[in-house]
C-alpha cells in the first residue's frame, strides 16, 4: 500500500451521506413500547440539609415511582472514579442526594411518569424542605467550614513535580514575573444535550442501557459497580452523539439512576435532560487559577519556574477527580527548557457543579499562565516576544526531552514552526501597523503564544501511575465479508469528529479497496471490542488509528497468503499490489473480491488457513505523544463597545502524520471558536452566596460566527516516534493557545501595565475592558 502518501485525500465524511441527509439518529429520537419518562428533581439550595416529602407526587396522574436517597442508598453503591489518586480524599457520589445537598442542581428525586409533561407537573409536587447550611464559593485551601463532616478541610487532594532547585534559581534570576492566571468556569454546550434510556431483560438480571456517552465501556463499568451486577449483564448502545467536547467522556450518575428506575417499574425509562438542566447538572470545565513565579536571565532565558495550581472541583469530584489540573501542572512548563521547576496541585471542594472533562482538559489553563508569563517578561527585559520564546524553545536534536513533571516531549520542530508563523503573519509588520494605529487613538494590538497538546492517552502503565483506574490499549478488529466488502470494529466513538472517515480510510488505505466499501461499527458494548479510555485525550488517529492499521495490514497478509495460492505463486512476498488485489510478474492477477470469495468458500485454501477474513489487533502506545503549534493574532478593540475584534489569526500546527488533512483543519477550526469564546464571552459565575448566574442560554455567551475569524493555517508534519502510524492528535490543538495569544493581543493593545489586571483572567468581557480603556485613558493622559 502507499503509506507514504495521506490517505485524507478525500474530504471528511464521504461515507457519512446519511448524516448530511438528515438520517441521524440521535437519543432523543429513539423510543421503546411502553418506554415511562423521568424527570430528576434538583436542589434549589447550594448547600442545605434536606427532607423530601413525595405523597403529593405519589398521587399525580400518570405517575409510576418517586425515588428519593433512601431508595437508592440500600441498592446501589456510589459511583467510582475513573482517576483516583492515592492523594485524593473520599467524597462519595451518590445517584440522588441523601439528607445533605452541596450544590445548586444536585438531584434529590426521581419522578417516573407516563409521559414527559406528567413528569414535570409531578416533580413540581415533590415537596422539599431546605435548612441551608454555609457556603464555600471561592476555592481556596483554606476555606470554611468544611464541606464534609470527615474531612478536616476542603482540600480534596494535592500533588507536585519537582526537578532542581526552582528556589535558587528565582532567587538568583535577573527578572521574576509573578501573576495569578485565572481560567474561569465554562459550559461544553453540546448540540444535543445529554440522555439515557434503559431496559432489563424479563428476568431482571441484565439491562441494556442507551447513553449519548463518548465512552461506552466506561459507562458499563460504572454501571456494573454501581447496581452490583457483573459487567456480562449490562449492554452499552451509543446512538449518534450530537457533540461531546469531554463532558460525555465519562459515566454520570444519571445512567445509575435510569437503570434503578428501570428496574424499579419494570418497564424502559428514559431520561433527556434539558438545557437549563444542563448548566448545573453536566459537569463544567475550567475553573482554574495558576499562581505562577518565572525566572529569567537579562537576555531572557528561562531560569526557574515555580507554580500553584488551585483547582475548583465543586462538590463533588466526578469521575475525573483532581485530573484536570494533575495536566495543568504537569504542562505549565510548556515546550521550554526549565531544568529548575516546581508546579504544585492544591485541588479543593465547593458549593459548585462539579468540574470534568472538557476540551484541552488543563492545558490550556496550563497555556494561558505560561505563556502569559512569558509575554510580561519580554516586555519587561525589551526582548521581542517572539524572540524570548525562540531563546527557550527545545530544539529537535534536544527530542525526546523528559520535562520536570516527567512528560516526555516526543519530537517536533517548533523554532522553524514559530518561524513559519512570524513569516505568514509578518511579524514585524503586524507590530509596526499596530503601533501605528495605537499612536493614531485606536486599540490594536498583536500577539503570539506557543502550546504543545499531550495527545494519544493511553500508555497503561502511565495511565496507572497517574492514578487512572482505566487502561490505555484500544483494540480494532477487521473484518472482510465474501464479497470484499470491509468492516471495522472499533471501541471508539464518534462524536462529530470525524473518527469514522479517518478509520475507514485506514483500513481501505491498508486493504486496496474503496473507501466506500468500508463501513465502522461503533457504539456497542457487545459487538464492539473493548477501550480503555473511550474516546477522549486526542487519541483516535494516534491509537485507533494505529490498531485499525495493524489489524488491516495482517488481515491484508492473511490475503496474499491465499492470492498467492490461487496465482501458483510459492512465495506470497513475491506479489505485488494493484488497485484492487495482487498481480504477479508475469502479469497474472487477482481481485480483492475473488480472494475474499475464495476464503470464505474454503475449497481451494493454503494448508492450515483458517476460512474467512478477519485480524485484530491491541494497541497500548508507548508514550504520549506531543502536538505543538504556534499562533499569532492581530486584534482591535471597540473603545465604545469593549469588544474584540480579531483581525487575522494566523495558526501554526503540528499533529504528526496527518491521516485526514481536511479533518485536522476542521479540527483546528472548531477548537479556535470554542477558544475564543473562553477567552472572550464564556463564564458561569456564581453570585455570593452560591448560585450560579446562568441557568439558561438567555444568561450565556458563546461565540457567533461573526466573532470567528478566518484561521489562516500552516503545517509542519514530524511523525511522532510513539505511535505506530506516526499520527499525533489533533482534537484539543486548536483550543488550547487561544485565550493565551488573545489575550497578549488585547496586553499590546492596552499598552500599560496596569492591563495586566483584565488580561490575566479570562473571559475578557467586554465590561472588564471598557474599565480597562478607561484607566488606559487615564494613565495616557
Amino acid at each position: 500500500m502507499t503509506a507514504d502518501r495521506h490517505v485524507g485525500d478525500c474530504p471528511p465524511g464521504l461515507h457519512l451521506q446519511r448524516l448530511v441527509a438528515g438520517g441521524g439518529r440521535y437519543l432523543a429520537d429513539e423510543s421503546a413500547a411502553g418506554e415511562l419518562h423521568l424527570v430528576v428533581v434538583r436542589s434549589q439550595e447550594p448547600h442545605a440539609r434536606i427532607s423530601v416529602d413525595t405523597r403529593r407526587a405519589l398521587m399525580a396522574p400518570g405517575v409510576h415511582a418517586v425515588l428519593v436517597g433512601a431508595d437508592v442508598r440500600d441498592a446501589t453503591d456510589p459511583m467510582g472514579m475513573m482517576w483516583k489518586a492515592q492523594v485524593q480524599a473520599e467524597a462519595p457520589t451518590w445517584c440522588l442526594a441523601g439528607d445533605t445537598v452541596r450544590y445548586v442542581g444536585e438531584p434529590i428525586a426521581a419522578v417516573i411518569a407516563d409521559d414527559a409533561y406528567l413528569a414535570e407537573d409531578a416533580a413540581e409536587l415533590v415537596d422539599v424542605s431546605y435548612r441551608p447550611l454555609p457556603v464555600v464559593v471561592e476555592p481556596s485551601a483554606d476555606s470554611q467550614p468544611p464541606l464534609y463532616q470527615h474531612w478536616s478541610d476542603n482540600v480534596f487532594g494535592r500533588t507536585r513535580f519537582e526537578a532542581g532547585d526552582a528556589a535558587a534559581a528565582l532567587a538568583g534570576s535577573a527578572v521574576t514575573i509573578s501573576g495569578r492566571y485565572v481560567s474561569n468556569r465554562v459550559a461544553g454546550l453540546a448540540l444535543e444535550t445529554r440522555g439515557v434510556r434503559a431496559a432489563w431483560d424479563i428476568t431482571g438480571k441484565s439491562v441494556t442501557m442507551w447513553t449519548s456517552t463518548q465512552s461506552p465501556h466506561q459507562v458499563r463499568t460504572s454501571l456494573s459497580e454501581t447496581l452490583r451486577i457483573p459487567e456480562d449483564r449490562v449492554r452499552v448502545l451509543c446512538p449518534d452523539v450530537g457533540g461531546a467536547f469531554g463532558n460525555k467522556a465519562c459515566a454520570y450518575i444519571e445512567e445509575t439512576l435510569v437503570a434503578f428506575a428501570a428496574r424499579v417499574v419494570r418497564r424502559p425509562v428514559r431520561w433527556i435532560e434539558s438545557r437549563a438542566e444542563a448548566f448545573t447538572a453536566t459537569v463544567h470545565g475550567r475553573g482554574t487559577a495558576v499562581d505562577l513565579e518565572l525566572g529569567l536571565t537579562a537576555d531572557g532565558t528561562i531560569t526557574g519556574l515555580h507554580a500553584t495550581v488551585v483547582l475548583d472541583c465543586g462538590a463533588t469530584p466526578y469521575m475525573v477527580g483532581l485530573g484536570t489540573g494533575v495536566v495543568t501542572a504537569a504542562m505549565v512548563l510548556g515546550p521550554y527548557r526549565i531544568a529548575d521547576a516546581l508546579t504544585e496541585l492544591v485541588a479543593v471542594v465547593t458549593n459548585k457543579t462539579p468540574i470534568g472533562a472538557y476540551r484541552g482538559f488543563g492545558m490550556p489553563e496550563a497555556t494561558f499562565a505560561i505563556e502569559r508569563a512569558l509575554d510580561d517578561g519580554a516586555r519587561r527585559l525589551g526582548i521581542d516576544p517572539i524572540e524570548i520564546r525562540r531563546r527557550n524553545l527545545l530544539r529537535p536534536e534536544e527530542l525526546p526531552y523528559w520535562t520536570a513533571a516527567m512528560m516526555c516531549l516526543d519530537s517536533g520542530r517548533y523554532g522553524e514552526l514559530l518561524d513559519l508563523v512570524s513569516d505568514t503573519v509578518d511579524w514585524p509588520g503586524a507590530q509596526r501597523a499596530a503601533a501605528e494605529a495605537r499612536a493614531a487613538g485606536r486599540l490594536v494590538g498583536a500577539g503570539i503564544a506557543f502550546y504543545v497538546e499531550a495527545t494519544n492517552f493511553g500508555p497503561s502503565l502511565t495511565a496507572a501511575m497517574m492514578g487512572i483506574n482505566n487502561a490505555g490499549h484500544d483494540r480494532a478488529v477487521v473484518r472482510m465479508d465474501a464479497t470484499g466488502l470491509v468492516t471495522v470494529f472499533t471501541g471508539q466513538m464518534p462524536m462529530g469528529q470525524g473518527l469514522e472517515t479517518v478509520l475507514a480510510q485506514v483500513a481501505a488505505d491498508e486493504l486496496g479497496v474503496l473507501l466506500d466499501s468500508v463501513s465502522v461499527i461503533c457504539g456497542d458494548t457487545l459487538a464492539c471490542p473493548y477501550t480503555g479510555y473511550g474516546s477522549g485525550g486526542s487519541r483516535g488517529a494516534g491509537v485507533a488509528g494505529s490498531a485499525v492499521m495493524v489489524a488491516a495490514r495482517r488481515l491484508r497478509d492473511r490475503m496474499r497468503v491465499i492470492a498467492a495460492h490461487l496465482l501458483d505463486v510459492s512465495d506470497p512476498a513475491a506479489l505485488h499490489d494493484d488497485n484492487d488485489g495482487f498481480g504477479t510478474d508475469s502479469g497474472d492477477r487477482i481481485s480483492v473480491a475473488a480472494v475474499a470469495a475464495a476464503a470464505y468458500n474454503a475449497n481451494d485454501l493454503p494448508p492450515d488457513t483458517e476460512p474467512g477474513l478477519e485480524a485484530a489487533y491491541t494497541y497500548d502506545p508507548r508514550g504520549f505523544a506531543f502536538s505543538y503549534g504556534a499562533v499569532a493574532a492581530v486584534v482591535e478593540i471597540d473603545r465604545d463597545t469593549g469588544s474584540v475584534g480579531i483581525q487575522r489569526l494566523v495558526f501554526g500546527h503540528d499533529c504528526g502524520v496527518q491521516l485526514n488533512p481536511a479533518n485536522v483543519a476542521a479540527q483546528i477550526r472548531g477548537g479556535v471558536a470554542q477558544g475564543i469564546g473562553a477567552a472572550l464571552y464564556e463564564q458561569l459565575p456564581y453570585t455570593s452566596d452560591g448560585r450560579p448566574v446562568v441557568e439558561s442560554l438567555w444568561d450565556y455567551f458563546p461565540p457567533l460566527p461573526a466573532n470567528v475569524p478566518p484561521v489562516e493555517l500552516v503545517h509542519l508534519e514530524t511523525p511522532s516516534p510513539f505511535s505506530l502510524n506516526g499520527a499525533k492528535g489533533a482534537g484539543e490543538s486548536g483550543v488550547i493557545p487561544i485565550p493565551a495569544v488573545l489575550a497578549n493581543a488585547v496586553r499590546d493593545a492596552l499598552g500599560t501595565d496596569e492591563a495586566s489586571n483584565v488580561v490575566n483572567a479570562v473571559p475578557m468581557t467586554a465590561e472588564r475592558l471598557l474599565a480597562a480603556i478607561d484607566l488606559h485613558d487615564t494613565t495616557t493622559q
